[in-house]
């Protein structure tokens, strides 16, 4: 997932020409380092069934501040160049966060919780889908 936003942050500064912001590409890379270094810790405790929730709040703060980055940066670029492809694509990211917070913070006590992760897939479908749509614009033009 944090491959994805790094991916999401490129398309981002691509679609709608982003140059010299060096200092928020430095941020975004060092949340997704952070992010990925806590997720190789061994407290995370990966094979235990009861992992702790502390390490998964710890290694889903930094995601959390690049999608909330993403989030933004998405919303009012959209809505400045009246972007109508990528109109929604805040929400679908917004959405995803939404969705897959109280899985981090309440799966182990309540393990239904967990079918929320199918919703939040489905929002990844739709960033997906309103990429892939775009792509497809770009080909047949």
């Amino acid at each position: 997932m944090t491959i994805f936003y790094l991916l999401l942050y490129h398309i981002w500064r691509q679609r709608y020409k982003i140059s010299n912001r060096k200092g928020l590409t430095y941020a975004i890379y060092g949340l997704a380092i952070i992010r990925i270094a806590l997720c190789l810790f061994p407290q995370n405790q990966w094979l235990s069934y009861n992992a702790p929730v502390s390490w998964g709040i710890y290694r889903n703060l930094p995601f959390a501040l690049m999608g909330i980055i993403i989030i933004s940066f998405f919303y009012s670029q959209a809505k400045a160049q009246n972007d109508r492809a990528f109109k929604y694509m805040w929400l679908a990211i917004l959405l995803s966060f939404a969705l897959y917070i109280p899985v981090v913070l309440w799966s182990d006590t309540l393990p239904i919780i967990g079918v929320l992760m199918i919703p939040k897939t489905l929002a990844y479908v739709w960033v997906v889908l309103m990429g892939y749509s775009e792509y497809k614009k770009g080909i047949s033009s």
